[in-house]
């Protein structure tokens, strides 16, 4: 798998630097996670190990991975990460630093995946860089897998300028309710990723920049009846299902606390709602 600069036009299978190209799940509680998402999506499992001896499952759903979930090595808030792809994980690193980031999980190997590591940017919000092996897949856009990821944050103008510097993003500022103000971010002409500013009167000491990556539900489903399954599988729910751009949505905490979104795509309505019309912050 080849990644490419965005100035370059990227020919077929290869990826534009900064395209969303992995997912992982951190948690302490490695079993009721994968026990959690499998009944929810049907995901099956293999062992990994990565260069340093980690434990690792990389998730695949109808035999394609769509996810990694990952032991937590000390006790810590169960989260998902973004990584988004690079065509040299180390030099991206140093470029990232020499920008204000901090490596906090430096280069590593992961078979069948590729290079990756774990940042820190200048607007305290983690992120990840993956440099993919020849072989990786990942499958993305369908229900079970990946749909959308928004970048919540306080510090909205540096997580802007910080990620648009490093990756050549440009974006779009679009009206929300709420007052919320949120950008998409672009790669060439592809929306990849969105940008949330936390609203600062509900902003406490326990409140962090944070991912909210969105899952994708079958539409035979829906998004209210995946919400009740989750529900009878020990998730909480964070928001109700609300209509939005994106589809019919709803934002949750799995059994170990990791928060996640679902989204029925086959509900987006042509002008009902936003995908920022949630409340994105801590319990």
């Amino acid at each position: 798998m080849g990644v490419v600069p965005v100035d370059s036009a990227p020919p077929k299978w290869q990826l534009y630097a900064g395209t969303p190209c992995w997912i992982e799940l951190v948690t302490s509680d490695l079993d009721s996670a994968g026990e959690f998402y499998a009944e929810l999506f049907g995901w099956e499992y293999e062992q990994r190990r990565d260069s340093e001896g980690g434990h690792h499952l990389v998730a695949l759903h109808d035999g394609f991975p769509v996810a990694g979930l990952r032991a937590a090595e000390t006790p810590e808030t169960a989260k998902w990460r973004l990584f988004l792809a690079t065509s040299d994980c180390r030099a991206a690193c140093e470029q990232a630093e020499e920008k204000g980031a901090t490596v906090t999980v430096p280069p590593g190997e992961l078979g069948g995946v590729g290079t990756k590591a774990v940042l820190e940017g200048p607007s305290e919000a983690e992120f990840g860089l993956l440099e993919p092996e020849s072989s990786w897949q990942f499958d993305v856009g369908l229900p079970g897998t990946l749909m959308w990821a928004e970048l919540v944050t306080i510090k909205a103008q540096t997580a802007d300028l910080f990620f648009q510097d490093l990756f050549g993003y440009t974006s779009s500022q679009f009206g929300t309710e709420n007052q919320l103000d949120y950008s998409v971010w672009y790669l060439g002409d592809e929306s990849v990723l969105a940008r949330v500013s936390m609203l600062r009167e509900h902003i406490d000491a326990e409140t962090h920049p944070h991912w909210l990556l969105y899952l994708g539900v079958a539409a035979k489903i829906g998004t209210d009846e995946a919400v009740r399954r989750a529900v009878g599988s020990h998730a909480r729910v964070r928001v109700d299902p609300y209509d939005s751009r994106l589809g019919r949505a709803a934002v949750l905490r799995d059994p170990t606390g990791a928060r996640f979104a679902l989204v029925d795509p086959s509900q987006a309505p042509a002008d009902t709602g936003s995908a920022a019309n949630y409340d994105p912050y801590e319990d």
